[in-house]
C-alpha cells in the first residue's frame, strides 16, 4: 500500500509548492521525465494487481494455445487484439500489455497536465481514480481514455480532425470511446455543417466496424441484466462537483472557442451522470461511460485556484482543499472499497519469483 501513498503524496506535495501560471507554457523538464518514467513503471510493471488483472490474464491465454484467427475471435477490439497477438510472442505477455497501457497513460497524462496552469495539481487529482482505479483496473478503457486526453488537447487548439483521429484510435482498444466523437462536432466553430456531416460519417463507419456486431451482447450484459456498480453514485458526485463549478463560474476560467464549448459540454454531461445513476436501472452503463468524463475533474480543478481565488492565500487554500478531498477519497477506497483487495498488496513484476503463464489461476494472488 505504501507505493500508492508515495506517488499520491509526491504529486500532492508538488501541487502545494507550485505556483499557477496565467499563461500556460510548461515544458517537460528532468523532474517530469523521471516522474513519467516512474509512473509508467508503476502502472505497467504491476503483477496480479488491479481490478480486472485476472480477466485480462485469462483473455490472453488463447493467444498462446490457439491459432491467431481463433484466438482473435475471443477478443473484442481490434487494437487490443493486435496488442495481444504481439504480447503472446513473450512468455510473460501480460507484462507487455500492462507496460503498453502504463506507457500510454503516463505519457498522455503528463502531456495533458503540462497543458494546465497547475500541472502537478492536475496530476494529483488524476492519481487516486484515473490512474490507480481506472488505469490499473480497466486496462482497455484506460488506454482509450489516454488517447482521448490527447484528443482533448487537440480540440483545445481548434483541431477537430486530430481530435476525431485520437478518439478513433482509443476506440480501437475500447469501442465505447466512440461516444466521445460527437463532441468534435459540438465544439466545432468553422464550417459546422461540413464538420458535423464528417463526424457523423466517421461515427457511423466506426460504429459498424467496431461495435455493431456486439450490440446484442452489450445490451444483454449491461442493460437487460440491470448491472450495477458499487460506489457509482459517489463517483458521479465526484465528477458533478467540478462540472457545476465550471458551469457556474466558466467566465472566470477564461476559455474561448472550441475549448470553451467542449468543456462546457463535458461539464454538463458530468453533472447529468448524477440523475442518470439515480434513474437508470443499470448504473454500470452510466459508471463505465462516465469514465470518459474523468478529464473534467483534472481540467477544472487544475484551474480552480487561479480562476476563483483573489489572493495567494486563497489559492493555496483551494489547492489544499482539493488535495484533501482526493486523499480522503483514496483512503476510503484503499481501506474500505469492495474490491480494494485486488490492489493490495501492490506487486511488481521484477520482484516476483519464477513468474510464468502456467503458474495457475490468475485470480489466485497467493503466489
Amino acid at each position: 500500500m505504501l507505493i500508492y501513498w508515495i506517488f499520491i503524496g509526491f504529486t500532492s506535495l508538488m501541487a502545494l509548492l507550485e505556483q499557477g501560471a496565467e499563461k500556460v507554457n510548461h515544458r517537460l523538464n528532468f523532474l517530469w521525465i523521471v516522474f513519467t518514467v516512474a509512473l509508467a513503471l508503476f502502472i505497467g510493471g504491476r503483477w496480479k494487481t488491479g481490478g480486472d488483472w485476472g480477466n485480462y490474464y485469462s483473455n490472453l491465454e488463447p493467444f498462446y494455445w490457439l491459432t491467431v484467427d481463433k484466438a482473435a475471435a475471443t477478443t473484442k477490439d481490434v487494437g487490443y487484439t493486435l496488442l495481444s497477438i504481439f504480447a503472446s510472442q513473450f512468455t510473460t505477455g501480460m507484462v507487455v500489455i500492462t507496460m503498453f497501457s502504463g506507457i500510454v497513460m503516463a505519457a498522455a497524462l503528463t502531456r495533458f497536465s503540462l497543458a494546465q496552469p497547475r500541472p502537478w495539481l492536475c496530476m494529483a487529482v488524476a492519481m487516486p481514480y484515473l490512474v490507480v482505479v481506472c488505469g490499473m483496473g480497466y486496462i482497455r478503457q484506460g488506454i482509450a481514455i489516454s488517447f482521448i486526453l490527447m484528443g482533448l488537447l487537440a480540440l483545445g487548439r481548434e483541431s477537430i480532425g486530430r481530435y476525431t483521429a485520437w478518439v478513433a484510435v482509443g476506440a480501437l482498444f475500447h469501442a465505447t470511446a466512440l461516444a466521445m466523437i460527437p463532441l468534435g462536432a459540438v465544439a466545432s466553430r468553422k464550417n459546422r455543417l461540413i464538420v458535423i456531416a464528417m463526424v457523423a460519417a466517421v461515427t457511423i463507419i466506426a460504429f459498424r466496424a467496431l461495435i455493431a456486431s456486439r450490440t446484442d451482447v452489450l445490451v444483454t450484459n449491461y442493460v437487460d441484466a440491470d448491472a450495477t456498480s458499487s460506489g457509482a453514485l459517489v463517483r458521479a458526485f465526484m465528477g458533478a462537483l467540478p462540472g457545476i463549478l465550471f458551469l457556474v463560474f466558466r467566465k472566470q476560467f477564461k476559455l474561448e472557442g472550441s475549448a470553451l464549448i467542449a468543456w462546457t459540454a463535458l461539464s454538463a454531461l458530468a453533472v447529468a451522470t448524477v440523475p442518470a445513476v439515480l434513474l437508470y436501472a443499470s448504473s454500470t452503463v452510466v459508471d463505465r461511460l462516465g469514465l470518459y468524463l474523468l478529464p473534467v475533474q483534472c481540467f477544472v480543478y487544475a484551474r480552480v485556484p487561479d480562476a476563483l481565488a483573489r489572493s495567494n492565500q486563497q489559492r493555496q487554500l483551494f489547492a489544499v482543499g482539493i488535495i484533501l478531498l482526493y486523499l480522503i477519497v483514496f483512503f476510503t477506497f484503499i481501506n474500505y472499497g469492495d474490491h480494494a483487495n485486488s490492489w493490495v498488496p501492490y506487486r511488481f513484476y521484477l520482484f516476483e519469483d519464477g513468474v510464468c503463464l502456467e503458474c495457475g489461476d490468475p485470480r489466485d494472488r497467493s503466489y
